[in-house]
């Protein structure tokens, strides 16, 4: 998939921004603050629907403005025009082809992108939402029925959070909505395990060959449905449910944690080692995907070389050189860095100087 056009409207930091290209590389230059990373935040929420960086829609446009968009021409074997529309107090649009989609599940799937950021941090150091939402992006995009079994998940259990809350609880009611959330939480913690057992080994790879094969790495999963049914589950936490006011059993229970040695990442690991984990889940994000889908996603790299130590630098340039990736937008405050690595990895590239 390639990038030939692309088009920002009043889009956080650009008014009237536009790119064309036939390039394999976009090398964006400029100093902070000037929407170098909004160029790969548009890119991203071209690809599934939302952005990477901000958490609602509506901080996606300008601040004196009422609306704002998203337009780009994409080639995957065929030309595909792709636009999204914001508007204050209304919902966002996503069109393919001049058709606007009725929900956005249908789009997801379709263009993938990989982001490696400097705020990926949170995934280490966030909430376990945080961790869980990285494999359910990936999940989603590759199998609709896990997607759509997420989203039947969230809708009940809200359902249920909602209705532990109320000075009455109909235990009927409770228990009719289990009735429907037990094959679903059985059916993704087992998505789940499967895919992280096919994801670690390439992880493993992607941290070995960044940190110089000095550590043994992992990824530990952890959900209470290893041990136990849904049913079972609720059984047993369901005066704590009553006392607490909130849902104590399922898959939004679940954890993933990374570990060097024994060790969790998050409690013991160096800075370097965990920019390094951080890194090689991604570059194993992109290697599932691409061979799930059969397509090369795009690959959005934003300041990345601002944050790894010169060797680690080497190291990523050297993996993105060797492997086989697609159309890769990378951005750096520093010019002279950016056209280095362009050269180094010899593809064919497009330099942006954003002022």
């Amino acid at each position: 998939m390639k990038v030939q056009k692309l088009t920002l409207v009043f889009f956080k930091n650009h008014s009237d921004f536009k790119l064309e290209t036939q390039d394999d590389v976009i090398a964006i230059a400029g100093l902070n603050g000037v929407g170098k990373t909004s160029v790969l935040d548009a890119l991203h929420f071209l690809c599934l629907g939302k952005s990477y960086f901000s958490p609602t829609d509506v901080q996606c446009i300008q601040t004196d403005e009422q609306q704002a968009g998203i337009l780009a021409t994409l080639n995957d074997g065929e030309e595909v025009q792709l636009k999204v529309k914001f508007k204050r107090g209304g919902r966002k649009v996503l069109e393919k082809n001049g058709v606007p989609y009725k929900k956005l599940t249908e789009h997801i799937g379709q263009y993938l992108s990989v982001v490696i950021a400097p705020g990926d941090i949170e995934f280490v150091y966030g909430s376990n939402e945080k961790r869980r939402s990285f494999i359910n992006q990936i999940l989603s995009q590759v199998d609709k029925d896990h997607l759509h079994d997420l989203v039947k998940y969230n809708k009940l259990m809200d359902h249920r959070n909602k209705h532990l809350k109320q000075d009455y609880v109909d235990a009927a009611l409770i228990q009719t909505l289990d009735m429907q959330i037990a094959p679903l939480a059985q059916q993704i913690f087992e998505k789940r395990r499967n895919f992280l057992q096919e994801f670690t080994p390439t992880f493993e790879q992607k941290y070995h060959a960044l940190s110089g094969e000095k550590e043994n790495v992992k990824l530990q999963y952890t959900s209470q449905l290893a041990t136990a049914t849904y049913d079972e589950l609720v059984e047993q936490n369901r005066a704590k449910d009553l006392a607490v006011q909130r849902s104590f059993s399922g898959i939004h229970k679940d954890e993933l944690d990374i570990e060097i040695g024994d060790l969790s990442l998050k409690k013991y690991g160096s800075q370097g080692q965990i920019k390094c984990g951080l890194i090689a889940l991604k570059l194993a994000e992109y290697d599932y995907l691409r061979e799930q889908k059969g397509v090369l996603p795009l690959l959005l790299l934003d300041d990345i070389f601002e944050k790894i130590d010169e060797e680690r630098a080497q190291v990523l340039t050297q993996l993105i050189k060797k492997n086989n990736f697609g159309q890769i937008f990378i951005t750096d405050t520093n010019a002279n860095r950016l056209s280095a690595f362009c050269k180094e990895i010899g593809k064919p590239h497009t330099t942006v100087i954003l002022q």
